[in-house]
């Protein structure tokens, strides 16, 4: 296992889209920051990290797929079959190095928020005073660090599905950014459509999408129809449905 590890970490941290993304990211965060300079709405960007949340999100699905289809696109993953690791190591180590980029990139923009925010907005909004729910603006940018990483748990699963059943990675990156930015409104539009129905299909995994906006904004709940405890479990357990589902297509998946 350790060794298969090893691999799978070497093939991400050397892939030309990880050495630029922090470059990247910090350009994109610094752009937004910018724009948001005489905002009344500054203090939200700040705990948002200046949108980067959402830029890693897709570069979390660009390697996330890559990281699984391209072993069958390009027939590499003979070679880690035959090396004894079995299929189910295979996908666990995948698994588990998507995870880790994961938890690097939400690390990373937490990083590059403490370092833009006195950049963009000098002394300005200390992050010791108040914000929402009573804490201050650090707690309320780890808090939603930590929500943010919760809630990519169910893009993960449904990126890892996705690419297992995909014959080439660009549709599984394809589709993961079209549910990533339209998911959220098709949610809204099927609930005000659905009436009497929407007690059922306010459990729909688009609906999950909403955690991160629903945590910074409560009133988002007239637009979810669930609590915030609800929509964690949502994520959870649909995240993990997704990946059960993934797991049985990379088993039979023809090689």
């Amino acid at each position: 296992m350790a060794d298969i590890l090893r691999q799978e970490f070497y093939k991400v941290w050397h892939k030309r889209s990880t050495v630029y993304t922090p470059l990247v990211i910090f350009v994109l965060m610094g752009i937004v920051g910018a724009m948001t300079i005489h905002s009344s709405d500054a203090r939200f960007y700040i705990s948002a990290g200046f949108a980067g949340f959402q830029w890693a999100m897709i570069m979390l699905i660009v390697i996330a797929a890559n990281t699984i289809s391209s072993e069958f696109e390009y027939g590499t993953i003979k070679h880690l079959i035959v090396q004894g690791n079995g299929r189910t190591l295979v996908f666990l180590a995948k698994f588990l190095v998507i995870g880790a980029y994961d938890i690097y990139l939400h690390g990373l923009v937490f990083g590059l928020t403490l370092i833009l925010k006195p950049l963009i907005y000098g002394r300005r909004f200390a992050f010791n005073q108040n914000y929402l729910y009573g804490q201050s603006l650090m707690t309320n940018l780890v808090t939603e660090t930590l929500v943010d990483l919760l809630g990519s748990l169910i893009i993960i699963g449904m990126i890892v599905m996705l690419a297992c059943v995909s014959k080439t990675s660009a549709v599984a990156i394809a589709t993961g950014i079209v549910v990533c930015f339209v998911g959220q409104g098709v949610s809204e539009l099927l609930l005000k459509a659905a009436g009497s129905l929407s007690v059922i299909l306010k459990w729909n995994p688009f609906n999950m999408l909403f955690l991160s906006n629903e945590w910074s904004n409560p009133s988002y709940d007239h637009n979810t129809l669930l609590s915030l405890p609800s929509l964690i479990w949502g994520n959870v357990i649909y995240a993990l449905v997704f990946l059960v589902l993934g797991y049985e297509m990379f088993k039979h998946k023809p090689i």
